[in-house]
């Protein structure tokens, strides 16, 4: 059988586009450990924004305590001095109720300004701490930063340079749109994106192909065409096999079986034909297949 220049030049691609696309899925994973630190960095920033805020307001209720103390402090000794002179019995009682409650006010102003002051001073070591694990975090994520960037570089380089393997493979011998549709295919399907026929059987999805199909296959394959498995959507090529091989993967031999191959294979063809709608889609394909 004359060599099918065309199907020759997917075979090498497939290999090209294989190491391509384990780099790209390198490529998506290496920054999940920098996501990871950038979110640990964005939940302790948002905790020290709290806490500055928390900060801010108990500093702000501690001077607004102080000087209400201060004031409560200058009306309790201002009523102090007044009983000095005092005239009447009435007085005294009027003014002592009034000292009574200045007393009572300005203590517990003291008591409230205290405990706030305690809850400031502990405030500032919180944030101290806060604003220590933040520095540590972001440092962290440059560090994390750094190394995905420097990877990345490398990969990138790899895979400008397996593109451009792929256009020196590809030349005026595969159409831009073929080309498209078969990486589509490989990336779709595990890598593998042309496969061979073994007999009747598609060595992709294990289907069992109609005769006058592999005639036409063969024949294609023959006049530098090729062709698609109608089940799978690989692109497939006959490949020859010996004799007592090729026995084993021909219909008749494979219904002779009595082992149930036959309602296998129409399960798997529903499956198949399933997977098969769901790449034409996305493909662009009409449901049917044209060589290019």
């Amino acid at each position: 059988m004359a060599e099918n220049e065309k199907l020759e030049c997917l075979k090498k691609l497939q290999e090209v586009l294989q190491e391509k696309f384990a780099l790209e899925q390198q490529v998506e994973s290496l920054p999940k450990e920098l996501r990871k630190e950038e979110a640990v960095l964005r939940n302790v920033e948002k905790e020290l924004e709290d806490l500055q805020q928390t900060a801010s307001q108990t500093a702000d209720e501690v001077k607004s305590l102080s000087i209400r103390y201060e004031d409560a402090f200058q009306t309790r000794t201002g009523y102090e001095k007044q009983m000095e002179f005092l005239n009447t019995q009435r007085e005294y009682e009027a003014l002592s109720k009034q000292l009574e409650e200045a007393r009572a006010n300005e203590e517990t102003l003291l008591k409230q300004r205290n405990s706030r002051t305690k809850e400031s001073e502990k405030l500032k070591k919180d944030l101290e701490e806060k604003e220590a694990a933040v520095a540590e975090q972001r440092a962290k994520v440059e560090e994390e930063r750094a190394k995905v960037d420097s990877k990345l570089s490398g990969i990138n380089e790899k895979i400008a340079a397996l593109d451009q393997s792929c256009l020196e493979i590809k030349g005026s011998m595969i159409s831009d749109e073929l080309y498209d549709k078969f990486s589509n295919i490989v990336r779709k399907k595990g890598g593998v994106g042309v496969v061979p026929v073994h007999g009747q059987v598609c060595m992709g999805c294990d289907m069992v192909l109609p005769v006058q199909f592999v005639i036409d296959l063969r024949m294609k394959q023959e006049h530098n065409e090729i062709d698609y498995c109608p089940y799978c959507s690989r692109i497939i090529w006959y490949e020859e096999l010996d004799p007592e091989t090729e026995k084993s993967y021909i219909f008749e031999q494979l219904e002779s079986k009595g082992t149930g191959s036959e309602s296998k294979a129409s399960a798997a063809s529903a499956e198949s034909q399933q997977d098969t709608d769901s790449y034409d889609e996305s493909m662009g394909m009409d449901g049917g297949f044209e060589d290019f």
